[in-house]
């Protein structure tokens, strides 16, 4: 504190911006101002931190080793000072019309994400919610406060053991793996371990360094599986099955909804397996934001009527 009465907090948001964009003339068309007026807060900025933040290599800029680590606190900052200004104290589900971002799997689009929204449409008319595709990216995007919630498994599969002292998460259901094959698929109504090595599998890829939780157990066990095809989705995992000695292994009760409309079997996994619990995560910042204490307690008793 000793420095902040010398230091124009207003850089704050020029420097957030100039962290996200990493160019002074994009960050300067997002915050509305020219680009010479952007170009002195830089300098400033500079002088402050005495480092050049950002350096030119090509036609690109690159943020320096301090300037990389200031985004975190400096978005956390910013968002506290805008909760602190809003001063929110109040959350009025009948009338309010706030937007919820929340990053999920499309497993959870399917099975859970409808009776979420059944719920918000009679109590919180208003109420928008923002969905996207659960990535390697959520993790950060939720500790810079660009979503709020994640529902997953386990953050342990994005390589975040032991870094996560400042997320919270609770628990909202759990469900079975299960192995689909196509109806006319050669394996027996009884899979067996050498079946699962010998065929192969259809799995579903969340995308660089972030692993399945059924692809981590399995490598516990030592098996090795022949991956044939990686997609995105695991509803699109089982669309791919039919005509296919392909395998998926993919929750148990999205497996039931879907073959209810393909031509398709459901086998045990002919391996332990732990069940899948999924969890919603969140920061800690935001533990005592009525709307998301809101949203976090009708989450958690849709979860609980799966159960």
């Amino acid at each position: 504190m000793a420095n902040l009465h010398r230091f124009d907090l207003n850089l704050l948001v020029a420097l957030d911006m100039l962290l996200t964009e990493r160019s002074v003339t994009r960050a300067a068309d997002r915050l509305c101002v020219t680009q010479p007026s952007l170009s002195g807060s830089l300098q400033r900025l500079r002088e402050h931190f005495n480092d050049p933040l950002m350096l030119r290599f090509g036609r690109e800029m690159e943020l320096t080793s301090r300037a990389r680590a200031l985004i975190g606190p400096v978005r956390s900052a910013l968002l506290q000072i805008d909760n602190a200004l809003e001063a929110r104290a109040q959350f009025e589900p009948s009338t309010s019309e706030q937007t919820f971002r929340i990053a999920m799997s499309d497993y959870c689009v399917h099975l859970f994400l409808p009776l979420v929204i059944r719920r918000i449409s009679a109590e919180a008319p208003g109420v928008r919610v923002v969905v996207e595709n659960i990535s390697a990216s959520s993790v950060g995007r939720l500790e810079g406060g660009e979503i709020d919630l994640i529902i997953t498994v386990d953050l342990r599969l994005f390589g975040r053991d032991g870094r996560d002292a400042e997320l919270r998460s609770q628990r909202l259901f759990e469900d079975d793996v299960v192995c689909v094959v196509a109806a006319d698929h050669p394996v027996g109504d009884q899979m067996t371990p050498d079946d699962y090595c010998r065929y192969p599998h259809a799995l579903r890829h969340f995308g660089s360094n972030v692993r399945n939780v059924e692809d981590a157990d399995i490598e516990r066990h030592g098996i090795t599986i022949k991956d044939k095809v990686t997609i995105p989705t695991f509803t699109g995992l089982l669309a791919l099955l039919p005509g296919t000695n392909l395998i998926a292994t993919v929750p148990k009760r999205l497996a039931i909804s879907m073959a209810k409309t393909l031509d398709v079997r459901i086998l045990e996994v002919p391996i332990k397996l732990p069940t899948i619990q999924e969890a919603t995560f969140w920061h800690r910042r935001n533990d005592d934001d009525p709307g998301q204490r809101w949203l976090r307690d009708l989450l958690k008793e849709v979860g609980a009527t799966l159960e």
